[in-house]
C-alpha cells in the first residue's frame, strides 16, 4: 500500500513538470511570410543589427563595422555554421539550475505527503493525521 501511494505522488509530481501547449490560428500572409528564405550572412546581419546585441557589443568595446566586415568575410558555410549555433543553443539559464529546482520540488512534494501522513519517507517528519 505505501509502495503504491509513493509511485502516485511521484507520477502526480512528474505530470506538473510537462509543459502546456497553445495552438492559435494563423494567417495566410504570416505563412506566406515565412515562405522567404534568407541566407545565413543576412541572418547574422539582422542579429547584430538588434539594439540589444549592438548594446552589449559596444559594452564588450566591439565596434560593430568591424563585425559587419567579419560577417562579410565570412565563407558561406562558416556562416550557416554559426547561424546554425545561434539557433540551436539554449538561451537563458543552465540545466544544472533546473535539476536542482526538480530535487527541491520533489522533497518539497514528499514532505508534504509524509506531514499529511500519505507516505512515511522521512523519519523526521509526524503525520497530522493518522
Amino acid at each position: 500500500m505505501k509502495i503504491s501511494k509513493l509511485i502516485l505522488s511521484f507520477v502526480l509530481s512528474v505530470t506538473l513538470f510537462t509543459q502546456v501547449l497553445s495552438a492559435q490560428i494563423v494567417s495566410t500572409g504570416a505563412v506566406l511570410g515565412q515562405s522567404s528564405v534568407i541566407s545565413s550572412k543576412e541572418k547574422l546581419s539582422q542579429i547584430i543589427s538588434r539594439e540589444d546585441v549592438a548594446k552589449k557589443f559596444e559594452e564588450l568595446g566591439v565596434d560593430s563595422k568591424a563585425i559587419e566586415a567579419r560577417i562579410a568575410s565570412m565563407t558561406d558555410e562558416e556562416a550557416s555554421r554559426v547561424a546554425y549555433q545561434i539557433d540551436t543553443l539554449p538561451a537563458g539559464a543552465d540545466a544544472g539550475m533546473s535539476i536542482i529546482g526538480a530535487i527541491v520540488f520533489i522533497f518539497i512534494v514528499l514532505l508534504i505527503t509524509d506531514i499529511l501522513g500519505v507516505t512515511k519517507v522521512f523519519n523526521f517528519t509526524k503525520p497530522i493525521i493518522n
